[in-house]
């Protein structure tokens, strides 16, 4: 569908929501594969590592966005005082439009722009690039552009730069953010025409980067309304990739945080515990420090499950953990070692430190007396790094130890140790 053909209001609402479809499905593409679940779960969002919020934000900004850009596109058409467009420049116009609505990823849209310019108006060559902090970058990357010269970094406040050359050209529109420019340029031993179009924000009027056209010195032809169409649609494709991106890496940083956490017990999970295990195994590998590892199981908690509905069994828990968490030193990570057990890496304390610690949790537990299950008691297993372990020798060390204490009827503390 292109946007000359849109008509009402209604058109372009159906357009901008087709958009926000194709985005949504994609995504939901890309959430199956990363969290292995079934495209009808990332459709509906029914997974733990969604961000309802994030989520929704791109969906209103692609729809309000592309909405703009197509309202924007047909009536700039529409208006009578523009200057008539050529017919070449009108079909360069509408085949952009389908390349800025395909969901491919920027760089292949910028290469398709560029491909389109070069076919339908027969220029040299063309291309986007962006305004960094100390550089200008181009986005594209077009073979016609290394074949006459082009590079794909330029510096704008290099001094002594030869007067018709395309980096100076370019550093006075960087420095001085000129809206159009139409000169002469030299690239090795010719003569070119250069267009630059800066684009920019819709909403700030920011200067983003440049649009650069390369023409035959000879072409005459006036391209000044169809540059300016374009730099808006590339404009628009850009800022919806950044907002994208930033959406992106916004997700990534809170599934990042909350992979590691048990969301229901709001405490570290397993691959958590195993991360910093093998952190201070290779500290104290390197540095000859102690490192200790409780494992602890709540008596009878799959009776307590069974007789309680499962969300008093959660709050039991909940309780439970903050009563054992009050003796954690802030070295120490507590976290969820399997459904049915938790567990202490204690850095820098040998065993004896560590079942003293375990005497001290006992206590705790049976001075506090909790609001449905009365009286709680828990079992601990316990086992100190030697320099002779392997990681899964300590780790089954420390789940040996467990059991055992359980098998002498709960509310014991076992400890052992590789001599």
């Amino acid at each position: 569908m292109q946007f000359y053909k849109i008509e009402g209001v209604g058109m372009r609402v159906v357009l901008s929501l087709l958009i926000v479809l194709i985005y949504w499905s994609l995504d939901s593409y890309q959430a199956m594969l990363n969290f292995n679940i079934s495209y009808t779960q990332a459709i509906l969002l029914e997974y733990e590592q969604t961000n309802y919020f994030i989520k929704f934000i791109i969906a209103g900004l692609i729809f309000s966005i592309s909405l703009i850009t197509i309202k924007s596109t047909k009536n700039t058409e529409v208006q009578k005082e523009k200057p008539k467009q050529e017919p070449e420049q009108l079909d360069a116009i509408y085949k952009i439009s389908d390349i800025i609505l395909s969901p491919v990823p920027l760089h292949k849209q910028l290469n398709s722009i560029v491909t389109t310019m070069e076919e339908k108006l027969k220029i040299k060559t063309a291309f986007i690039a962006s305004f960094e902090q100390d550089a200008i970058l181009l986005l594209n990357t077009n073979d016609s552009l290394s074949k006459i010269g082009i590079t794909n970094k330029y510096v704008p406040h290099n001094n002594g730069l030869a007067k018709q050359s395309l980096n100076n050209l370019l550093s006075i529109c960087f420095l001085e953010k000129r809206d159009f420019v139409d000169d002469i340029i030299i690239i090795g031993s010719k003569s070119y025409r250069a267009l630059v179009k800066t684009y920019k924000d819709k909403h700030s009027g920011k200067p983003l980067g440049l649009m650069v056209t390369i023409l035959d010195e000879e072409n005459k032809q006036d391209y000044s309304n169809f540059l300016s169409k374009i730099s808006e649609q590339i404009a628009f494709t850009i800022t919806l990739t950044k907002k994208k991106n930033d959406a992106i890496k916004a997700q990534s940083q809170y599934n990042a945080q909350f992979s590691s956490m048990d969301m229901q017990l709001n405490i570290p999970n397993n691959s958590k515990l195993q991360e910093m295990i093998e952190h201070e195994l290779k500290r104290s590998q390197r540095y000859g420090t102690k490192l200790s590892l409780m494992l602890i199981e709540v008596d009878h908690i799959k009776n307590l499950s069974n007789i309680f509905s499962e969300k008093e069994t959660i709050s039991l828990k909940k309780d439970i953990i903050s009563v054992l968490k009050k003796g954690v030193r802030e070295t120490d990570l507590f976290g969820k070692w399997t459904d049915e057990h938790f567990a202490i890496v204690a850095p820098d304390v040998d065993f004896r430190g560590t079942k003293s610690f375990a005497d001290k949790l006992n206590r705790k537990l049976q001075e506090h007396r909790f609001s449905k299950a009365g009286k709680i008691t828990c079992s601990y297993g316990i086992t100190s790094f030697s320099p002779k372990d392997s990681i899964g020798e300590f780790r089954k060390r420390a789940e040996n130890a467990l059991k055992a204490a359980i098998e002498n009827g709960g509310n014991s503390i076992e400890v052992k140790i590789l001599v």
